[in-house]
């Protein structure tokens, strides 16, 4: 398997087309998105990112604002962790659709442990 993850890849070495496409897997949108954002972030804790703003918002935007969002999806060393992303982002904000993936959290500990991690606390606040 010689593919990398494309968050994990240098946002100059991908092309607008590789983009859309993973959006459109990842999102399973129809569509490409509006507009993304690719970094990676360092300091006290490091962690590679791109998220999405979908073309179109959803059609239950304003009727689902207390429901949980899955729309971001959270990575340690690329194992998914998860998907619960409600304290992170917020509300208004429950369109954006993408990944996060950090090397610094520990994965030999449970997801629920992992969830209340003191360094998932930085990245909130990123």
């Amino acid at each position: 398997n010689k593919n990398k993850p494309i968050w994990t890849r240098k946002p100059a070495d991908i092309k607008d087309a590789e983009y859309n496409e993973f959006f459109k897997a990842f999102a399973k949108e129809s569509d490409d998105p509006l507009t993304r954002v690719h970094f990676n972030a360092e300091g006290e804790v490091t962690f590679k990112s791109i998220l999405f703003v979908p073309k179109k918002a959803p059609f239950n935007l304003y009727n689902n604002m207390n429901d949980k969002s899955d729309n971001i999806k959270m990575y340690v060393r690329r194992v998914f962790i998860t998907d619960d992303f409600s304290d992170m982002m917020p509300k208004y904000l429950n369109f954006v659709k993408g990944i996060v993936d950090s090397d610094d959290l520990p994965l030999n500990v449970s997801r629920e442990q992992l969830q209340q991690h003191k360094l998932l606390k930085v990245i909130r606040k990123k």
